[in-house]
């Protein structure tokens, strides 16, 4: 099992509003999560649907994690996100991947 931290949000955004959400969701991994310490990946994924926008980040620790969402910059971030959308988080570690046929 890996020990790296997986954080997956899955957000539903407002009609209409996907790319926006999609767009915040970039901007602000670009700007502040990716520059924290603790912080190893993350990919924003859109859904087909026209209203799923999913984050997925991996993180060093559930404490890295802990220390960015204490930060205030992250309040307001979750402002913003929920102009356009709701949502949930799943934190928790790696068990099974298989990636280009490798299996870990």
């Amino acid at each position: 099992m890996s020990t790296a931290v997986t954080l997956i949000n899955v957000f539903t955004a407002k009609t209409g509003k996907q790319q926006d959400l999609a767009r915040v969701l970039a901007e602000g991994t670009r700007s502040f999560f990716s520059k924290q310490p603790g912080s190893l990946s993350s990919s924003v994924i859109v859904g087909g649907d026209g209203s799923k926008v999913v984050n997925i980040s991996q993180w060093r620790s559930a404490e890295d994690i802990a220390a960015f969402r204490s930060d205030p910059r992250f309040a307001e971030y979750m402002k913003t996100i929920m102009e356009v959308g709701t949502g949930e988080s799943v934190m928790g570690h790696t068990s099974y991947s298989h990636t280009g046929g490798v299996e870990n």
